[in-house]
């Protein structure tokens, strides 16, 4: 929740010319997380999670309480990756062009203007990584994820320790 109403509270203030210069993706390694839940954090009972995709390692869950407003627009789905039992990824998913279209603005406001590749933008801090899809003007897809979580996950699927079924 504080990391909520930290993103509401930054969304809400006038984009400065800090906010426009790369150095903001700091604010990615601030938050190290997504409302409230550090990347790393052990998966528990408390977050009310529902189990969506078992791949092993790699569990995708929902919470069953979610608020899928975020800011200045409305998720239609906020899916967290655990590896090994540790909070390491989340995936927002945004449907509807007059919710999708709101979704960069918002972010480019709040860690700067990114780097833009074809249909998607990305941001990377020094621990936390965020990039923007949308291939069509009516959604979205938003990816925040712990490097170093992302690097381990790498390195079991490498070492066939990947994702199983």
């Amino acid at each position: 929740m504080k990391l909520l109403g930290t993103l509401l509270l930054l969304l809400g203030l006038s984009t400065s010319l800090w906010a426009q210069q790369s150095g903001s993706v700091r604010r990615l390694d601030e938050s190290n997380g997504f409302r409230g839940l550090p990347f790393g954090a052990p998966l528990t009972e408390g977050l009310h999670l529902k189990l969506i995709q078992d791949s092993g390692d790699e569990k995708i869950y929902e919470r069953t309480d979610e608020d899928l407003r975020l800011g200045s627009f409305s998720a239609t789905r906020i899916h967290y990756k655990f590896f090994q039992g540790q909070f390491a990824a989340v995936t927002i998913i945004v449907k509807g062009a007059d919710q999708a279209q709101r979704v960069l603005p918002a972010f480019q406001s709040i860690y700067g203007p990114g780097r833009m590749e074809g249909f998607s933008c990305k941001w990377q801090g020094e621990q936390v990584g965020l990039s923007f899809a949308s291939w069509s003007a009516d959604n979205a897809i938003l990816a925040m994820s712990s490097l170093p979580l992302t690097v381990k996950m790498k390195q079991a699927k490498s070492a066939g320790k990947g994702p199983r079924k």
